[in-house]
């Protein structure tokens, strides 16, 4: 078992260092959008997970009470049971053609979701960024 971690995080860090090193590809945030994805392994500040589903919401700010960006993520695991919820302040979520998202702000990735093969594989480092 502990192999096959160890495997499916190289595989996971190639999957997005490709991902990531295309600078070609931009993105502008988006607003008021809710994306779900199910992922086959999700890597949460070192702890994995399988077959989770991950929402993210994006809220634009309003002007008269605040004018920062939000975003809101919730993990659940595949019995429903919520295993992770935060609120990301101040930052974005982007949406790449290939189907990627990334939420974090410009430069610094906090979460990064990606696709290798058929199945998605997502990461979460609120602190040191997913590179």
């Amino acid at each position: 078992m502990k192999r096959f971690v160890m495997l499916l995080m190289a595989c996971l860090t190639m999957a997005f260092s490709f991902a990531q090193s295309d600078d070609n590809e931009m993105s502008s945030p988006s607003r008021d959008t809710e994306i779900v994805r199910r992922c086959a392994f999700m890597d949460i500040e070192g702890k994995y997970y399988k077959d989770v589903v991950v929402t993210l919401k994006s809220t634009s700010p309003d002007y008269f009470i605040t004018d920062k960006y939000k975003v809101k993520v919730t993990v659940q695991d595949e019995d429903g049971k919520k295993v992770y919820k935060k609120t990301f302040k101040n930052c974005y979520l982007y949406i790449f053609s290939s189907g990627q998202v990334q939420v974090g702000k410009p430069k610094f990735n906090q979460i990064v979701i990606g696709k290798a093969g058929d199945s998605w594989f997502g990461e979460i480092k609120e602190k040191e960024g997913v590179w």
